[in-house]
């Protein structure tokens, strides 16, 4: 059963299940880990530090085919981690178009017999590059691993600024570098569009004349038409109007005539007998309707449009909008659009220079506040580097580490093009500051300090990276961590150090502890006991999380009488001892 979590407070982030099959020696496992110190323990070669590796592989570590069980095809690695509050690994999930989840983020690994991997975040595919992006968020493995925040030189920083308590600082810093960049990047922008200034206005400047000679104006191109098939058909037109003038009114038959007389014969019928009125009504309508056609038709006789020339003229015009829309687009409408945008474009030349000169005293001004900001966190991070040796060292000695130095390093980079200055020197800058930090120690007297990567053992990083979180544990994000070896070569007053500050971290995140110290599990908030048994020519291995009894049993083992009473007295007095703890 899970216990509740420490002074009742909800954890960030946490694992909460780990499902493991055919890896090394495991076929299979599953493991519900809870909140505060998590303690697995057992006998050497147990399979202990296969349960860390396999969240390894979940944080994004190389798999390879050697690491599946034999007559395996596959191994597989499935983790569940509580994930509510993040707000940056939500931001990022989201970045990846990944789904969060509501029971957790579920994240998987695949390893074949061809050494071939696969992940998943959520049933959703991902890169080993997407999953170890997000393992970053969710857990630190220190230890025998690749997968350990501390030796990357951006992690070093990370946690000098978090000692220093430098997060509003760094906030002011980036902001003012976000504006110093993009006042340079539209300066840079306008001295490209300056270099190419005579040549860019010839351009403007000729498609403007080309489009203006022309002067399209919109739906002309459809009038345009029309009036080409008049023209083309001009003299069947006269002919037919010719006809129907005749057939309507100068004909001897021609309708409008008749029509009159008939008229005439209906008005006189009409005054005997007013039955034929009606009639009469209609052929007068009918007479009327017939001169409105007559009047519209007599134009097409001798049309002023049909002037002599005047289809060549037509036809040019068309032809000169057709050249310009094969140029500057497809219909006159486009043409038009790219003629206000090159005049556009003229006009922000113009005001190039002044608005260059606005820039320049803007940048001017922009460099001046990141200077300051990061001239200060320079200084907060020089000051926070001599603290935080001091603290170190203090902890390091009580974690058998007495004659190791720390010392932190600070690199800066000059660059001639840059608009910050400090100290009289043009510097290289970024969001994050002007200075690189890395973390240097030498582990035995006599030695240099060298970094932190090259020299450092799996116990070694363990204890310092357990001495880093404990002197910044208000400042520490809520990942679980996962500490290998912290108990490596170490005992009496250190392994209680060691287990003290473990016990301290678990109050504010979720610990997972491989050890072999008494001290330590003995603190435990869940203790897994993990052994392995042969049966059928066949290893197996299981993980239990023991109650009350078992763990004074299996206390009693790692004092190293397990079957003496004295030990099992001793185990149980030791649980007791820490429960205020």
């Amino acid at each position: 059963m899970r216990p509740p979590c420490p002074e009742g407070r909800k954890l960030d982030a946490m694992l909460s299940f780990l499902r493991i099959e055919n890896l090394a020696i495991i076929e299979s496992l599953s493991v519900e880990f809870g909140h505060g110190l998590n303690v697995l323990t057992g006998e050497t070669g147990a399979g202990k530090s296969i349960i860390v590796d396999a969240v390894g592989l979940l944080l994004g570590e190389r798999g390879s085919a050697d690491q599946i069980r034999t007559g395996a095809e596959r191994l597989g690695v499935e983790a569940v981690f509580e994930v509510e509050g993040r707000k940056r690994l939500l931001d990022r999930l989201e970045e990846m178009g990944l789904d969060a989840g509501s029971e957790g983020l579920v994240l998987r690994r695949d390893v074949n017999s061809a050494g071939r991997s696969r992940a998943f975040v959520n049933g959703s595919l991902v890169t080993l590059q997407q999953l170890r992006q997000i393992g970053e968020f969710l857990a630190d493995l220190h230890g025998q691993h690749q997968h350990q925040s501390l030796l990357r030189a951006e992690a070093q920083r990370e946690a000098l600024d978090r000692f220093g308590g430098h997060g509003p600082l760094l906030e002011q810093v980036a902001s003012a570098c976000g504006e110093l960049d993009a006042l340079r990047a539209e300066r840079d922008r306008l001295r490209a569009l300056e270099r190419d200034r005579a040549r860019r206005e010839d351009d403007l400047r000729r498609t403007i004349e080309e489009i203006a000679a022309v002067a399209p104006r919109a739906g002309e191109e459809i009038e345009l038409r029309r009036e080409e098939g008049l023209l083309r058909n001009a003299e069947e037109i006269r002919a037919l109007a010719e006809e129907i003038l005749l057939l309507l009114n100068e004909d001897d038959a021609a309708v409008l005539p008749r029509l009159g007389t008939i008229r005439e014969r209906l008005s006189r019928l009409a005054a005997i007998d007013d039955r034929s009125a009606e009639a009469l009504r209609a052929v007068e309508e009918a007479r009327l309707s017939l001169k409105e056609a007559l009047r519209a038709v007599e134009p097409y006789r001798d049309p002023a449009d049909f002037e002599p020339g005047r289809l060549e003229a037509v036809a040019a015009r068309l032809a000169a909008i057709e050249k310009i829309k094969r140029k500057f687009g497809p219909s006159i409408e486009e043409v038009l659009a790219e003629l206000a945008r090159s005049r556009a474009g003229l006009d922000e030349m113009g005001g190039a220079a002044e608005r260059l000169a606005s820039l320049d005293a803007g940048i001017a001004a922009a460099a001046r506040a990141y200077a300051a900001g990061a001239t200060e966190l320079s200084t907060r991070r020089s000051e926070a580097a001599r603290a935080m040796e001091k603290a170190l060292a203090k902890e390091l000695k009580a974690l058998a580490m007495e004659g190791c130095r720390f010392a932190v390093a600070f690199e800066t980079r000059e660059d001639a093009l840059s608009e910050v200055v400090i100290g009289g020197k043009r510097m290289a800058y970024g969001p994050l500051g002007i200075e690189s930090v890395e973390i240097l120690i030498a582990p035995n007297p006599g030695e240099d300090l060298r970094p932190l990567a090259r020299i450092i053992s799996g116990g070694e990083l363990s204890r310092m990276m357990l001495a880093l979180r404990t002197v910044s544990e208000s400042k520490a994000d809520a990942r679980t961590l996962i500490f290998d070896e912290v108990d490596a070569g170490i005992g009496g007053a250190a392994a209680e150090s060691v287990a003290l500050r473990l016990k301290g971290l678990s109050r504010g995140q979720q610990i997972l502890c491989v050890t072999h110290l008494p001290q330590i599990a003995s603190l435990a908030d869940t203790h897994f006991r993990v052994e392995k048994s042969a049966g059928k020519g066949r290893t197996r291995v299981v993980a239990s999380a023991l109650g009350d009894e078992e763990r004074v049993e299996e206390l009693a083992r790692m004092i190293g009488s397990p079957g003496a009473p004295t030990a099992r007295k001793h185990a149980a007095a030791l649980i007791q001892s820490r429960k205020a703890t």
